[in-house]
């Protein structure tokens, strides 16, 4: 009799654990929110990416480079990112020029005179807030939107 009470003391324990556990569940929806923040994560992937060729740049040649020497000097890595996080979404897409990098991607890369420092701007052109992602030679990524 008590080892009845016990299991079903147990089986009970665990039902009542189990409909708190979904009470808490989260969301998993396929909406546009998702789709926005994996495009941002995609995005500040990007940065770093630029980020990362750019200290590899002044390593090399002593100063930071413009969008077309990187794209010169570090095809491969680059298009390594492209290949990886974008071919997925969208194929038979390569970088291009100022001011459209990728589709709906608006990209401003400032080197400084003295080549020892930049400012990269990436938008999403498609985005409503104005997200935009920036960098500077201090590798400190911020995220902005447009003030309304």
């Amino acid at each position: 009799m008590k080892k009845h009470r016990i299991i079903v003391s147990a089986v009970l324990l665990v039902l009542a654990l189990g409909t708190l556990a979904s009470q808490f569940a989260q969301d998993a929806s396929t909406g546009p929110e998702k789709r926005s923040l994996e495009r941002r994560a995609s995005m500040l992937g990007l940065v770093r990416t630029i980020g990362t060729a750019e200290v590899g740049e002044l390593d090399k040649y002593g100063s930071y480079a413009s969008w077309q020497t990187l794209l010169a000097h570090e095809p491969k890595y680059l298009n390594a990112w492209l290949a990886r996080f974008y071919y997925a979404k969208e194929a038979n897409v390569h970088f291009g020029d100022m001011p459209e990098m990728l589709p709906g991607w608006n990209r401003r890369l400032n080197v400084h005179t003295d080549g020892q420092g930049d400012d990269l701007l990436l938008e999403d052109a498609t985005d409503k807030n104005g997200y935009a992602a920036l960098l500077d030679e201090r590798a400190v990524i911020r995220e902005c939107k447009r003030l309304q």
